[in-house]
């Protein structure tokens, strides 16, 4: 076989050709390595592959597979032709599997395709997830199945969708794990499942500041429930409440007429006919065994102008022919315990008559009666007040006691005076010197002292919008006990019974009269208002 050797004038580069095998550059004269057709070595110098522009570039002819050149105007680089195309494998903008610096979107510099073709992401060969020529990211689907314009899609075929967590809390997206809610039974996974074990951590917190209009946190569903709460407790010490509410109010210029309402309910049924049911703007209702049950309980307090525990209101829809009610109400004209248009009324429940109404007889000041019977001796007899009536009412020269007789088989009586009336009872005389003996039905009317010096036809409260300034002057009554006058008031449960109510409460529940009303009983026998709490003791006590 004929060998060629050329020798340059270069002393340091040697061109070795053998015909039909590999051709090795360098300065030793050393053979090609055998699984190479052209072998270049050298410690100082590189290999310098054909320069040109784009232009040049793209007017090669027929491009072979794997032909490669150095483009010298931008996008300077190194490029390759691989299937038809022209790929840069070289740039100063590629993205490094060390990390890159400098970058710039606006450039711009991405990661990422220029045509109409997903970019997808892999681990181990096995895709992680995709970004869609819809521009879309899937994660864990190669097939969109959500709305279009939905720009994330999150699926697990086995388990949850998305999970995240921090040191103390943990939650999930498209939570698979069916869970036990108390004694309200099972749930078959969540949407949004949050969860947290700790003291001073919330599992859930949804907030609006600034100009927001919309509340912070809105339940919506067309099926079932918006929303349920519930507390499963078995501490001894404190009963926490399934929901709790507070409204934080520091204005000191809302309008008189104004409600601050830390909760309210809403029923809205529209115009839809036909329905016999109920329309309840809120319900309330107490399931118990072997303790008392209370349906709803309201509190107020207040330090000037008057409380009401209750107030109940019922309208047509026009707004007119309005039926309102006080309950527990104390309008400063003395505590009532219902003030309300219309009379206080039984029903009665017939077998022979239906269901009947049963209404209480109203007068224009507060009077206590009573009813008994007396024997009348020789015309003459002596009644004593039941003691614990004349404990609660005043008799005296202005406050007579009123007593109206009905004789019992006596049918020739003269009729009977009242005299010698004491604070604790009086004598019934037959007129015209009268003997007769027998059997006196009486009924007695007394003043009482509870809201004593009220007088005849007080000021009655209005409806709950209409307060200060917004009150007519024609709703004023003439007689309005504001006028100084002195009204007596009973002494305080608390005061006559000597016992105080923040003694009577357990731990973290809020006291309801007193000095400390309103407040919140601590571990350490302190009391403290929910705005005074820290952070700690807020969730602990919530």
């Amino acid at each position: 076989m004929k060998k060629t050797f050329l020798l340059f004038a270069l002393p340091f580069i040697y061109i070795q050709n053998s015909i039909g095998q590999s051709l090795a550059v360098n300065a030793s004269g050393a053979p090609a390595a055998a699984s190479a057709m052209l072998d270049v070595t050298s410690t100082t110098k590189g290999l310098l592959i054909p320069r040109m522009t784009s232009a040049q570039r793209t007017a090669i002819a027929s491009p072979a597979e794997g032909l490669m050149v150095y483009q010298t105007d931008a996008p300077v680089g190194l490029y390759i032709y691989r299937s038809g195309a022209w790929i840069i494998i070289s740039t100063s903008t590629n993205w490094s599997i060390t990390g890159n610096a400098g970058t710039s979107p606006a450039t711009p510099n991405f990661v990422g395709s220029t045509d109409n073709v997903d970019v997808a992401f892999r681990t181990f060969n096995t895709e992680a997830f995709r970004m869609t020529n819809a521009q879309k990211l899937l994660i864990g689907v190669t097939t969109p199945t959500a709305p279009g314009t939905q720009k994330m899609e999150v699926y697990n075929a086995s388990g949850d969708a998305l999970y995240g967590r921090s040191p103390n809390i943990g939650g999930w997206l498209g939570y698979e794990t069916n869970f036990v809610v108390g004694t309200a039974g099972a749930v078959q996974g969540s949407g949004v499942y949050a969860t947290n074990a700790l003291a001073g951590y919330t599992s859930s917190y949804a907030a609006s500041s600034g100009a927001a209009t919309v509340a912070a946190n809105i339940n919506f569903s067309s099926v079932w429930l918006a929303s349920y709460n519930l507390v499963d407790n078995s501490s001894a010490t404190f009963n926490p409440s399934a929901v709790y509410a507070q409204l934080n109010n520091t204005s000191s210029t809302m309008g008189a007429g104004a409600f601050k309402n830390a909760v309210y309910g809403y029923s809205n049924r529209g115009t839809t006919t036909g329905n016999p049911g109920y329309t309840v703007g809120v319900n309330g209702l107490a399931n118990s065994q072997f303790e008392d049950a209370i349906g709803i309980v309201g509190r107020s307090f207040c330090t000037s102008g008057f409380t009401i525990g209750g107030y109940f209101e019922g309208n047509n829809y026009a707004g007119t022919n309005i039926g309102y009610a006080y309950v527990g109400g104390n309008d400063g004209f003395g505590a009532t315990k219902i003030t309300g248009l219309g009379t206080v009324a039984e029903i009665v429940p017939t077998p022979n008559h239906g269901r009947v109404t049963l209404t209480c007889p109203e007068s224009p000041e507060y009077w206590y009666q009573d009813y008994g019977s007396v024997t009348l001796v020789n015309g003459k007899a002596h009644v004593d007040l039941d003691p614990i009536l004349a404990d609660v009412v005043f008799i005296d020269a202005q406050n007579p006691i009123r007593v109206f007789c009905t004789p019992v088989n006596m049918l020739y009586f003269n009729g009977v005076t009242i005299v010698n009336q004491t604070p604790t009872g009086f004598d019934l005389v037959e007129l015209n010197g009268g003997t007769n003996s027998g059997k006196l039905d009486y009924q007695l009317v007394v003043k009482p002292r509870t809201n004593y010096g009220v007088g005849r036809f007080p000021q009655a409260p209005g409806p709950a919008w209409v307060k200060g300034d917004k009150e007519p002057a024609a709703a004023k009554a003439k007689n309005n006990p504001k006028d100084g006058r002195k009204i007596f008031i009973w002494p305080a449960e608390t005061e006559t019974y000597k016992y105080k109510p923040e003694d009577l409460v357990g731990v973290g529940e809020i006291v309801p009269a007193g000095i400390h009303h309103g407040k919140v009983k601590m571990a350490d026998g302190s009391f403290k208002t929910v705005s005074q709490m820290d952070k700690a003791e807020y969730t602990n006590k919530k």
